[in-house]
């Protein structure tokens, strides 16, 4: 069974998501920490239920869903999952937080590509991708079907 951990960060407000199971494995979506404060708490949390974070995925790359992304990285050694249109979005994400005095560095690591129809796997439990263009070019929701619920970005 899947668990939702929903987290309220950067000074945009955006939800981060940390999914986990019984098993202790968790994913990371949208690691929105700007600051080190919410680093601490995402970290802490994971610590204090003992869990192992196993993938990262972003539901598209505006500035508030990866400011996280390279001290997800540089912590727990995860690649990017991203649909393949985020691309040109991840890498313009800097210079949109200078724009909103944000600056940030940004996660320049390998990309892992996700598309409508893969599957996400946590164990026995299974998210498919949902294609969800509109909001940005590539964006993605995470659906289980077993547990009947959608993790969505904006």
């Amino acid at each position: 069974m899947i668990h939702v951990k929903v987290f309220t960060f950067n000074p945009v407000q955006e939800n981060s998501y940390l999914l986990y199971n019984d098993h202790g494995n968790a994913l990371i979506i949208d690691p929105g920490c700007y600051f080190t404060t919410e680093q601490e708490t995402l970290q802490n949390f994971m610590a204090e239920k003992n869990l192992q974070p196993v993938k990262l995925l972003n539901t598209h790359c505006h500035l508030d869903h990866v400011f996280g992304n390279k001290w997800v990285h540089a912590t727990y050694g995860l690649e990017l999952h991203i649909h393949p249109d985020e691309e040109k979005v991840l890498a313009f994400a800097p210079q949109s937080g200078i724009k909103w005095g944000l600056p940030f560095d940004n996660y320049n690591s390998n990309l892992n590509f996700l598309n409508e129809g893969d599957i996400v796997n946590l164990d026995d439990d299974e998210l498919e991708v949902l294609s969800t263009p509109g909001h940005s070019p590539g964006s993605i929701c995470f659906y289980s079907k077993k547990q009947h619920f959608v993790i969505g970005g904006d």
